[in-house]
């Protein structure tokens, strides 16, 4: 299996969906060997096996280098321009300049060269390992997943690769060359798994893929008993409406910061908290300034554990109000700890959650009204949230890897049938 990153070194939600996913499989007994770029010694997966892109990837290359060893100790540090993906030299560490150069150099330089170097150590980790299919996840692994699957054929052996959809360009609107690398990955892969009928609908009509070739695997959520966390001093006189996520345009902050200008206007006793980081976040700052939001709207970098669980105790309604969001775990995570949720109806959790309210993003009146509405009927928010842990409870990981197990046993078994 393929994929950018893990808990607890990640940035969103697409490294909680890859641990929940390995966890599920592994309880299946499927045996997941996972790729990381870089993997970190404080980390512990004891459910499957994660290798390193970044140590193979450097044995391959190690010609290049004069001291292996001080580029070894600086990829440790996460300091390594290609394991973090970007593309400035390291400086002012013992020289490290030159080696970089070399590296560099030999991964023929650009914007992309972290996917390259990725790809690079996935190879080398494929020509050690023997597996029976290639699980990629997301648009960064697909070269990866690509070279792992020639790898196999040169044995003589077929590996299907199968790409997860968790995002597409058309959500993150990020540039032309990463939809060229989606819409490649795409076609070469041998079955694609979208997180959501949501998703399907966008591959099909924006990448022209056969609808044939698309399997469709809600997230899950692990279960779990939530800790509760003593009352936060705010709460005393305040309601408190909560965002979590990045501070990108696919996330709609800019409909959030005008959500909370609608909602305190109407009900001033009320405070919008807006955690996350994101390239759009000083202008969500200078918005909330316009909009004369000072100490009503309130900003807090991402969180991680249990802090997580504290945000969402702290708030009386969650809103997620995405302009364009494949499934969204955090809804699941606000709902585990009792909080009822406001979503955009351009969601793909809103299609396994009922017991929420789905609003259009752009619909700021409407939203307003469906949170107000929650902020004053206490009983109305209980019930909704009473029913939404129901559906929650049923909505696991090892629901969503029983059907990947029957994904792989299709798309391996069915190859397999053709050759034969």
């Amino acid at each position: 299996m393929l994929g950018w990153e893990l808990p607890p070194h990640h940035s969103g939600g697409l490294g909680t969906a890859c641990e929940g996913m390995t966890r599920g499989l592994a309880r299946q007994g499927i045996s997941v060997s996972f790729v990381l770029p870089k993997a970190f010694q404080d980390a512990s997966y004891n459910w499957m096996d994660v290798y390193d892109a970044s140590a193979y990837a450097l044995r391959g290359i190690a010609h290049h280098i004069i001291d292996e060893q001080v580029c070894f100790e600086y990829i440790t540090r996460h300091q390594c321009s290609l394991t973090s993906g970007y593309q400035t030299f390291a400086h002012g560490f013992h020289g490290l300049e030159v080696f970089c150069r070399a590296c560099f150099q030999d991964m023929h330089t650009n914007e992309l060269s972290h996917i390259g170097f990725y790809s690079r150590g996935v190879t080398a980790i494929a020509q050690k390992l023997h597996f029976e299919a290639i699980h990629a996840h997301d648009w960064m692994t697909f070269p990866a997943a690509v070279a792992a699957r020639r790898v196999a054929m040169k044995r003589g052996k077929w590996a299907p690769f199968i790409a997860q959809i968790h995002a597409t360009e058309i959500d993150r609107h990020d540039g032309p060359r990463i939809y060229a690398i989606e819409k490649w990955g795409m076609q070469e892969a041998d079955r694609i798994i979208a997180v959501s009928n949501y998703t399907k609908s966008i591959i099909v009509k924006y990448y022209g893929i056969n609808p044939d070739k698309i399997s469709v695997v809600h997230n899950g959520i692990e279960p779990r008993q939530v800790r509760r966390y003593p009352r936060h001093p705010l709460k005393r006189r305040y309601k408190i409406v909560l965002f979590i996520g990045r501070i990108t345009y696919q996330k709609g902050p800019d409909y959030y910061v005008r959500l909370a200008k609608k909602v305190t206007d109407q009900y001033p006793d009320v405070k919008f908290l807006m955690v996350g980081s994101g390239d759009m976040q000083a202008a969500m700052v200078e918005m909330a300034a316009r909009e004369g939001l000072v100490e009503k709207l309130l900003f807090n970098q991402w969180v991680t554990g249990e802090m997580m669980d504290v945000a969402y105790q702290m708030a009386d309604v969650f809103v997620m109000p995405s302009v364009s969001e494949p499934f969204g775990i955090v809804p699941l995570e606000a709902i585990q700890n009792g909080t009822p949720v406001v979503l955009s109806k351009n969601s793909g959790v809103s299609e396994v959650i009922q017991s929420c309210i789905a609003v259009d993003f752009w619909d700021i009146d409407k939203m307003a009204e469906a949170i107000i509405k929650l902020l004053k009927n206490e009983p109305y928010a209980r019930l909704m949230v009473n029913k939404a842990q129901q559906e929650v409870n049923s909505l696991t990981w090892d629901l969503a890897a029983s059907k990947l197990s029957a994904v792989y046993n299709d798309v391996v078994y069915g190859r397999i049938k053709e050759v034969a």
